[in-house]
């Protein structure tokens, strides 16, 4: 499918992840690394991506999307392009990177971590596991967090992302997700069960990941977390991670901005 803008600019829908992000330039997010891993993955749990191109045939934008969820995320520089993205998707949840007046927005910031430089000294008052269930994880997840698609339980796994657990009474209280790329790792879809939380399941799954990353000598962690989580940024700091970028959550037409992300 190819789309023209009134801006110039073409958007075509990604058919073959391989065939069409060979040319992804640097530079068009904080998170280059992950772009065609996520794309990939998207795909393949049944969603969609999208790539922008000047007329000179330069990508100046990559859009994904996942239709259960209706939620995606718009990388670009270019307010033009972002606007052709946002107008795709209507009442939908659009992240991006680029901040554009005059849409409400939820402010969120990306905190990364040291990986070398963070201390091993930790007493661990859970077990934590990484978990290759895809029937549990996809149980756990209807469960606790029922707007994932669990379609993409399975083909994170097969992708390589790891999935650390927390139990206890051989029950999932507790889940971080981890996507590897080269020297660089991102956490994501962090829960833990509200009768859990202050329990330390979260410190001792992220020294855990931490513990992993060492042994895979990467040396960066990033993560996402929405300012008004005041308990998850207070977590952040305390492990020594610092705020090194701004995303932001916008509301295609038709919908108002959540209170809560």
């Amino acid at each position: 499918m190819m789309a023209h803008s009134g801006y110039g600019d073409r958007v075509s829908k990604i058919e073959a992840v391989g065939e069409q992000l060979t040319d992804m330039p640097k530079g068009l997010s904080f998170f280059d690394p992950f772009l065609v891993h996520e794309v990939k993955e998207a795909k393949e749990a049944g969603g969609e991506a999208f790539v922008s191109r000047d007329l000179q045939g330069v990508t100046n934008g990559l859009f994904i999307y996942d239709d259960y969820e209706a939620t995606g995320t718009i990388f670009t520089k270019s307010r033009e392009v972002f606007d052709n993205f946002y107008r795709l998707k209507p009442d939908s949840y659009i992240f991006s990177e680029l901040e554009v007046e005059g849409l409400p927005k939820e402010n969120w910031s990306i905190w990364q971590l040291d990986v070398d430089q963070a201390p091993l000294e930790h007493r661990f008052k859970h077990v934590v596991a990484m978990d290759e269930n895809v029937g549990e994880l996809e149980r756990f997840i209807a469960l606790a967090q029922p707007e994932t698609n669990r379609r993409w339980v399975s083909v994170a796994l097969r992708n390589g992302d790891k999935c650390f657990v927390v139990k206890i009474a051989d029950r999932i209280v507790g889940i971080a997700w981890m996507t590897i790329v080269g020297g660089m790792a991102r956490s994501h879809g962090l829960y833990v069960e509200p009768q859990y939380r202050r329990m330390g399941v979260m410190r001792d799954n992220l020294q855990a990941r931490l513990i992993y990353l060492k042994s895979r000598r990467v040396h960066t962690l990033v993560n996402e977390i929405a300012d008004s989580n005041v308990a998850s940024s207070s977590h952040a700091a305390k492990a020594g991670e610092k705020i090194v970028g701004r995303i932001y959550l916008y509301i295609s037409p038709g919908q108002s901005v959540p209170s809560e992300p």
